[in-house]
């Protein structure tokens, strides 16, 4: 799977299957600092200082996965 394709519909953020797809684009050369986890989430600082965060809740009663920042933040 390539992670550095930009996502072919940026609005509706879905992939061919209906589910959701995410542009790893921005996260390009950035360097892992560290890594911790919890029951339900995953968090990855990286040199640059960012913290990126993967969580696993429920929505309507089903599970996904939330990521916070979910895109570059502009900086």
């Amino acid at each position: 799977m390539a992670y550095d394709v930009p996502m072919a519909d940026a609005q509706k953020g879905l992939n061919e299957e209906g589910g959701c797809s995410v542009d790893w684009s921005w996260l390009a050369g950035e360097r892992v600092h560290s890594v911790t986890n919890g029951l339900d989430s995953l968090i990855v600082t990286f040199e640059s200082g960012l913290v990126f965060t993967v969580r696993a809740l429920l929505w309507q009663g089903k599970p996904f996965i939330s990521f916070d920042p979910h895109a570059a933040s502009g900086r």
